[in-house]
């Protein structure tokens, strides 16, 4: 398998960071994980680290060294870490109402395919490397309740982007209500194909920028250009921010390639991000879609 990886996580404007991000492969599988834990209860951080540990462990003890179900390891690993982190509330004592809790998006790539399941709104894009329209992009449907109101038509996606609820969630992992898991088919990558998962902190301020950046440039450049970018754009209220992006194939379009037939990353020199392309981004993002800073955050 020839693939790039890089990934960041960013405290921003809060005073702790309650993102996690991890991935771990074998020679014929990749497993990528993000948790957000929800900053409205105890513990969001402790609920994040048990969403990535269960399911990096999990996948540890399955993938010998493929996945036999992807599909199933998905379901029951974040079904496991809602009960994991139940557990852990219930040992602690903590009440159902500020019980740790938090979002996740899990994927894994084996055999050519991708599959992802998620619950909350910490999300996961899939852009087709070769196309540069909407049409080449797959997103996850964020379980929060302005997603809702875009679906039913009593809300636009501008309104929608600066709206007090827009990170009010109605399915986490933890807390006293089952979590609504939604699990995708197998999608088949192609060379240049890109998949990138991150939390609310980085999406929330980045809208399409997103997209066209990570097409744009290297993964080991545009990675952390886009959370310098969010972060800015977010201003001194900015919530933790987390993203971790995949190329698949076309090993040549990035600075760090991992080939696990290999187990070497190759190195080659970094483009620099310029002070005045940084600032163009930041005015681009708040010209488009201003920053509210009383919005609720998940």
């Amino acid at each position: 398998m020839n693939y790039s990886i890089v990934q960041e996580s960013r405290i921003g404007g809060r005073e702790v960071n309650q993102d996690r991000v991890a991935w771990l492969a074998t020679a014929d599988a990749i497993l990528m994980v993000v948790a957000d834990g929800m900053g409205g209860h105890l513990q969001g951080e402790i609920a994040a680290q048990i969403a990535v540990d269960t399911v990096i462990e999990r996948f540890r003890g399955e993938a010998k060294t493929l996945l036999a179900d992807p599909a199933r390891f998905l379901a029951a690993s974040l079904n496991q870490v809602h009960r994991a982190i139940v557990a852990y509330a219930t040992e602690g004592r903590i009440p159902p109402h500020t019980a740790p809790r938090t979002t996740c998006i899990a994927c894994v790539v084996q055999n050519g395919q991708a599959r992802w399941a998620h619950a909350g709104d910490s999300r996961l894009y899939l852009i087709h490397g070769s196309e540069q329209s909407a049409n080449g992009v797959l997103r996850t449907r964020d379980h929060s309740l302005v997603q809702r109101m875009v679906d039913d038509g009593s809300l636009t996606h501008a309104q929608a982007a600066t709206h007090p609820w827009r990170n009010r969630v109605f399915s986490c992992l933890g807390g006293d209500m089952p979590p609504q898991i939604e699990v995708s088919p197998a999608v088949p990558l192609q060379d240049g194909d890109l998949i990138a998962l991150c939390t609310d902190g980085a999406w929330s301020p980045l809208g399409e920028t997103l997209v066209t950046e990570l097409r744009r440039a290297p993964l080991v450049t545009s990675v952390p250009h886009l959370l310098d970018v969010a972060e800015q754009a977010a201003g001194p209220e900015a919530d933790n921010l987390t993203l971790i992006a995949m190329r698949w194939g076309s090993p040549d379009l990035d600075t760090v390639t991992r080939d696990m037939s290999l187990g070497v990353p190759a190195e080659r020199p970094l483009t620099p991000i310029s002070d005045e392309e940084m600032d163009l981004a930041v005015s681009e993002i708040r010209r488009r879609i201003p920053f509210n800073p009383n919005g609720a955050s998940s």
